[in-house]
């Protein structure tokens, strides 16, 4: 260990006195050169993780350039610290041996000098822990370059990379006392290069030859329907290409074939313009919110999308980038909500066999959720921007202004929470250490887009994953509610040790996964039995409205004819009226409303203009219209109506049942 250590010195003495060196790219367990194989699933975790390595070193600026849509080369940049030449020395010769977290990262200045597990001067919780996120690139490519500098220094350090192939069969072959050993996973050049920009700071990552699997699946190759090397096909692949029949996403970058000679040379034409929810005038900082509403817009009298049938697979990575970092919402955060965006709120109680506390009367109409209730997540550390080609990136959650349905309950219902284990009677062996999370449940008519729908795990308020939709194998059959629910947990303490290497899937076995995952399950036992009540007491509420004999009857009749059809007779579309010069906030409820039936007050008065006088015959033939269209939809005769053709219906309705018999 010691000789090991004493090259290293010298190694770092060489390059300081101007040397260019070159060593090898080891690894510190067995296990961690598999990653120059990669070890993750798509090409966005790779640059996910480079974004947290960002944001580890204190980076207020992130710009990530890809090249799109060829995908040729990549250019990850950072404002951050950057790294002195014995931290990058160090990271070179020390994969999976990661500073961060150690005594060595306080040695090394890359982290807090009281508390190693906060960066150096915005005192960040760290998101990178075991030091292999430099090397996901190995997902993208083999060869990457590093430039990076610490503010005040004359020079950049650079560092030149090629990683090697490393597979099972040559790990296996490795004798029993070479096993645990290092390894030897690529070679490097280090050098540095002097510089007047004294105040620079930061570090550029630059990757170059990308893989083919990298780029064809970043091109959505598999969504075109069309291979690369296709010759005599051609021609074919067009008609698939242009058919009626074929999937296409909404949104996408467009599709740059290649030469058919193999080369794999792009032509200068693209096969497929782009398709996108803004303009080139469009700002960086509104793109990816045309593109969350976009999605959204997709959920108007629809079912809800999923993202992969909408997007291509770039603007997928891009919505995933979103989710894991950590990023601002799109809105707001929702500890930062007001009884002024969600009238109903409630508490989860951590109880045995507790039910959710009615926050709404401890709550003033400007009392912040997260400050009322003690929370922390809705505390924004420091500024963190993310630019992807342009595009400012976001958290892709809103909890106000959401698309309705059908659904008897109308409005979004929220559920918060907390809890912090108690370790005074257990062992740290047991126990795992503390553990400390805060949540939300939002339950809301429907979720958009559908994978949205589960729970998401951020650890410091970073995730690698998409949400569950199993919620952490919940396995009582309340699949309605549950598909209308939206759980994020945000842990402040503990829960990273069960973190798998690939950051995207944990250790269920782990002691406080299970904490969290029996909190998960009360918690919506509580959300699913206030659901329950909630609904009870509107269905009161409409069978009161329904008083009148008129009302019953026709209340009666689709009932019948929604049960007949296996169907909740309580949850129906509506005929919602509305007029020019109603208030914003009304214009803003139709315009969100999802499966319901909207017409203009406007034309419904031309119509009604012989009988514009007997205001209870046209309040009893809107009643008739809404309960034909009612059955109508009960046996699933208006799915494919479009907004204006649902309109012209209710017309025509109207003008029928107006006429004399």
């Amino acid at each position: 260990m010691t000789n090991d250590n004493e090259l290293e010195v010298e190694l770092i003495n060489k390059i300081k006195s101007g040397s260019r060196e070159t060593t090898k790219l080891e690894t510190d367990d067995k296990v961690l050169a598999r990653v120059t194989d990669g070890i993750y699933r798509l090409p966005g975790s790779a640059i996910r993780e480079l974004i947290s390595n960002a944001y580890d070193a204190d980076a207020e600026n992130v710009y990530v350039s890809t090249d799109v849509p060829r995908f040729n080369s990549m250019t990850i940049r950072d404002d951050g610290n950057g790294m002195s030449i014995d931290t990058l020395v160090n990271m070179i010769r020390h994969i999976g041996g990661s500073a961060k977290r150690t005594i060595k990262g306080q040695e090394l200045k890359v982290t807090d000098e009281h508390d190693p597990s906060l960066s150096l001067n915005k005192k960040r919780k760290l998101i990178g822990k075991i030091g292999i996120g430099l090397f996901s690139v190995a997902q993208l490519t083999r060869d990457f370059e590093i430039i990076t500098k610490q503010k005040g220094d004359p020079f950049y350090s650079r560092a030149k990379v090629s990683l090697f192939n490393y597979s099972e069969e040559n790990i296996e072959k490795k004798s029993d006392d070479e096993r645990g050993k290092s390894f030897q996973t690529g070679n490097v050049d280090i050098w540095t290069e002097k510089t007047e920009n004294i105040n620079a700071h930061g570090t550029d990552i630059i990757l170059s030859n990308i893989k083919r699997s990298a780029k064809d699946q970043l091109r959505s190759v598999d969504i075109w329907g069309q291979t690369e090397n296709e010759t005599e096909l051609d021609e074919e692949v067009d008609d698939i290409l242009d058919s009626s029949k074929a999937i296409l996403p909404d949104f996408h970058v467009g599709y740059l074939e290649t030469d058919s000679d193999g080369t794999g040379v792009y032509q200068q034409e693209m096969a497929r313009a782009p398709e996108l929810p803004w303009t080139d005038s469009t700002s960086s900082e509104d793109r990816f919110k045309k593109l969350y509403e976009g999605i959204l817009d997709k959920t108007k009298n629809a079912v809800s999308p999923k993202l992969n049938l909408v997007l291509d697979n770039y603007l997928n990575m891009l919505w995933t980038l979103g989710l894991s970092i950590p990023l601002p919402y799109v809105e707001k955060h929702p500890f930062n909500l007001t009884k002024k965006d969600i009238s109903d709120i409630y508490v989860i109680n951590n109880r045995k066999k507790g039910q959710v506390n009615d926050a709404n009367e401890l709550l003033d109409e400007e009392d912040k959720l997260g400050d009322k209730f003690g929370f922390s997540a809705q505390i924004e550390k420091s500024e963190f921007n993310v630019l992807v080609d342009g595009i400012k990136l976001f958290r892709p959650l809103r909890f106000t202004n959401l698309p309705e349905s059908k659904a008897m309950i109308k409005k979004p219902i929220l559920f918060i929470g907390k809890y912090q284990t108690n370790l005074s009677n257990m062992a740290l062996e047991d126990s795992a250490g503390d553990l400390e999370f805060e949540a939300y449940v939002l339950w809301t008519p429907k979720v958009s887009p559908r994978d949205h729908n589960g729970s998401l795990i951020r650890i410091n308020d970073a995730s690698g994953i998409m949400f569950d939709e199993t919620f952490m194998k919940h396995q009582v059959a309340e699949h309605t509610i549950k598909s209308q629910l939206t759980i994020e947990i945000f842990v402040h303490k503990g829960l990273d040790s069960a973190l798998n290497i690939d950051r995207e899937s944990f250790n269920i076995a782990h002691p406080h996964y299970q904490i969290v995952m029996r909190w998960l399950h009360s918690a919506i036992r509580q959300v699913v039995n206030r659901y329950k009540q909630i609904k009870r007491e509107k269905k009161k509420e409409i069978e009161n409205f329904h008083e009148d004999d008129f009302s019953k009857a026709l209340d009666e009749i689709v009932s019948k004819s929604y049960v007949f059809n296996q169907k909740d007779p309580h949850e129906r579309s509506n005929l919602i009226v509305f007029g020019e010069q109603e208030e914003e906030a009304t214009v803003c409820k139709v315009e969100n409303s999802v499966d319901s039936f909207v017409v203009s007050q406007d034309r419904i008065e031309r119509v009604f203009e012989p009988i514009k006088r007997n205001k209870i015959k046209q309040k009893k033939i809107i009643n008739k219209s809404e309960a034909i269209l009612q059955i109508l939809d009960s046996y699933n005769l208006l799915e494919n109506l479009t907004v204006e053709r649902q309109e012209l219906l209710v017309i025509d309705l109207i003008e029928i049942l107006q006429l004399e018999g």
